[in-house]
């Protein structure tokens, strides 16, 4: 069980990258964890910890909600409740709209945000009967920023559902934040994770395929971003008195959000006079 200080988090696609690291940075902090990978065996918790982590089965693909409460119950019976609910599990792609098929997307988007909101959804009832609770959304700087349609939409709809999800549960003391990576040096662009293949091949974005140059150079694994740091923010964040409903994290990051800001007030603000006119 734990006591009043420690608090047990529950981390999806705990197994490499973001999520592993941020196991370790929460075991570090004294708390408990309950890891969880769509392969058990790929989950290798830190040394030295005992009955404080727990590593569990879950692929968020799978839509029978029986398995994401089951994860749940489990997290209840052995360290008496959830605190923090980290949704990192995700899946990549940089194929433009019109080369990529719908069951392609939908495959994406059941991963990236459905899988979240089921895990969400299951977690809930624990954190409105505890009256407290903090849920990370992983999402990324695609979120707020313009890229390959699938992709990058499924991380827009990760962002709305944490903006409108922290209105929802705000009453009852449970805390949203929408983490936003940029590019951080993990193996999440390895060779066959990330699509570049389309489905349909349109002769016509020939002239503009950037993504084979984008993927090659991030399995290069050079980038500034460090996935330690990014958990040790985010037990940061776990820990204040006001954590953020947007945290931008890599160098790169906030200035992404940055752009997407001034772009979206400067045509507020081009046609601000118009709009207003509309009204009666």
């Amino acid at each position: 069980m734990s006591n009043q200080k420690s608090k047990v988090w529950l981390v999806t696609g705990a197994g490499k990258g973001i999520g592993k690291a941020i196991v370790k940075a929460a075991l570090e902090n004294g708390d408990f964890v309950i890891a969880t990978s769509r392969r058990k065996n790929t989950i290798a918790l830190p040394q030295g910890y005992g009955d404080k982590a727990l590593a569990l089965e879950l692929d968020v693909s799978h839509t029978e909600n029986d398995l994401y409460e089951a994860v749940v119950k489990k997290a209840v019976e052995t360290f008496g409740g959830i605190d923090i609910l980290v949704n990192n599990a995700g899946v990549g792609g940089v194929t433009n709209f019109e080369e990529t098929s719908e069951e392609t997307i939908r495959q994406m988007f059941e991963v990236n945000l459905f899988g979240l909101m089921r895990m969400t959804r299951a977690v809930l009832p624990v954190m409105r009967k505890q009256r407290r609770g903090h849920i990370f959304n992983i999402a990324s700087g695609a979120g707020y920023s313009a890229g390959p349609v699938p992709y990058h939409t499924s991380k827009f709809a990760v962002t709305g559902f944490s903006v409108s999800l922290a209105f929802e549960v705000e009453p009852f003391g449970i805390n949203v934040t929408n983490v936003a990576p940029g590019l951080f040096r993990t193996n999440f662009y390895d060779k066959g994770k990330w699509g570049t293949e389309p489905d349909y091949h349109i002769q016509d974005y020939d002239s503009c395929r950037w993504q084979t140059d984008f993927v090659a150079n991030a399995q290069k694994n050079t980038q500034s971003g460090d996935p330690d740091k990014l958990a040790k923010l985010v037990i940061e964040a776990a820990e204040s008195e006001n954590p953020p409903l947007h945290l931008a994290v890599g160098e790169d990051a906030p200035a992404v959000i940055d752009a997407y800001c001034e772009k979206l007030k400067a045509d507020t603000d081009a046609w601000r006079q118009k709009a207003i006119r509309t009204s009666f």
